[in-house]
């Protein structure tokens, strides 16, 4: 907790958040096409509200950042073992995603009881996410299971209404590829090239088996394993040091600024759907901003504590939103949607506020207490 960096828990905790929105105001509010004469205080909501998408690739390169660069740095240290690597991934992921999935069958089941038309895929035109005609919410315990071993949209779909557990899927094989690819180059670099030579199989052979666009979002992940490389403390006179001057250039206020504009350009063109905004440019923009980003920038108290509370649930809020707004939408709303009015806007930030309340309380019950399970498994781990 004491090496935290505040400007980075901001980011997680926003990413999550502009997912939530992004959901709520498609089930909520018309779609902008819809829309005759639309204001500038509207356009501003509907663009804040549609970079759902967008934050997700966010978030594959902070993971990038993060769990790809635990890893190297242990492989550096010669420190990094695969039983305590598995337990700290699968407790982190788990401690979360199964009590989502039995909120998820729970809610599903209750509104496909009252409005089983929108489970169905009666609403996903109007709401443009959703169980669909040809997709509708499966609840079976083939699918329950396949999410929790993280082979939705790989071998099966995704749980119940809960269309967000597709990025799990992408993260879960990340965490696997990586490190297989790390342990087989420093086997072989060590001298023992039959395990070295096994472990990049085993990496190839799941890559070439992974669906190809899960393989190739993977590209968004590696660039914040980049951005950890470019923050490697290095050896030798800092004169010399390519990767001091890069970060030099890249760390600085002005670097700041003029990354945060060029990331924000590319957020304005996946708007327009201009090709400067598809994936790999915004997180290739978020990742040459976010060399200037981490270093623990100063923050006032107050935003110190919303950063860090907004990143403490952030992953409880992504896997658990979804379900809740679709149940709200079709069951409570009955699917009716609204033009920006003041109407909406307080039904939009009651809802908001709800979401936000029961992802806390959430987080209260289960992903706070990740810490603990992990190292009770961790004590039980063989020597």
């Amino acid at each position: 907790m004491k090496n935290r960096d505040s400007t980075l828990d901001l980011v997680r905790g926003l990413s999550a958040l502009l997912v939530m929105l992004g959901h709520l105001r498609s089930f909520l509010f018309l779609d902008f096409g819809e829309l005759h004469g639309a204001g500038v205080i509207a356009k501003l909501f509907y663009f804040c509200t549609g970079l759902g998408h967008q934050a997700v690739m966010v978030f594959f390169v902070l993971s990038g950042y993060f769990v790809g660069g635990s890893v190297l740095s242990g492989l550096i240290k010669s420190r990094f073992t695969w039983g305590v690597y598995a337990v700290s991934r699968l407790t982190r992921l788990w401690m979360v995603l199964i009590p989502a999935l039995l909120l998820t069958f729970g809610l599903d089941l209750l509104g496909d009881y009252w409005n089983p038309g929108a489970y169905a895929g009666d609403l996903h035109g109007a709401f443009m996410s959703g169980p669909k005609f040809d997709h509708p919410a499966s609840w079976s315990a083939t699918t329950f299971f396949a999410n929790v071993f993280f082979v939705q949209t790989i071998l099966a779909p995704v749980f119940g209404s809960n269309g967000p557990l597709w990025s799990l899927a992408n993260e879960f094989w990340y965490y696997l590829l990586f490190p297989l690819a790390g342990c087989g180059l420093r086997a072989i670099v060590n001298n023992r090239r039959g395990s070295g030579a096994l472990m990049l199989f085993c990496a190839a052979f799941l890559a070439l088996w992974l669906p190809r666009s899960l393989v190739m979002a993977g590209l968004v992940w590696l660039l914040g394993v980049c951005v950890w490389c470019v923050h490697l403390k290095t050896p030798g006179p800092d004169s010399v040091s390519a990767l001091v001057v890069v970060r030099r250039f890249f760390s600085g206020r002005l670097w700041m600024l003029l990354g945060g504009g060029m990331f924000l350009g590319t957020l304005i063109a996946s708007r327009v759907h201009y090709w400067m905004g598809g994936d790999y440019a915004v997180g290739g923009a978020f990742a040459l901003w976010l060399v200037s980003l981490c270093g623990g920038w100063r923050m006032i108290p107050w935003a110190d504590r919303l950063s860090t509370g907004l990143s403490e649930i952030s992953y409880t809020l992504y896997v658990v939103h979804f379900p809740i707004l679709f149940f709200a939408s079709t069951v409570l709303l009955k699917g009716r949607q609204f033009s920006p009015s003041p109407t909406g806007y307080l039904l939009f930030s009651a809802l908001a506020v709800s979401v936000m309340i029961i992802s806390t309380g959430m987080w209260w019950v289960f992903e706070r207490n990740t810490n603990a399970a992990r190292a009770w498994l961790m004590k039980r781990l063989p020597d």
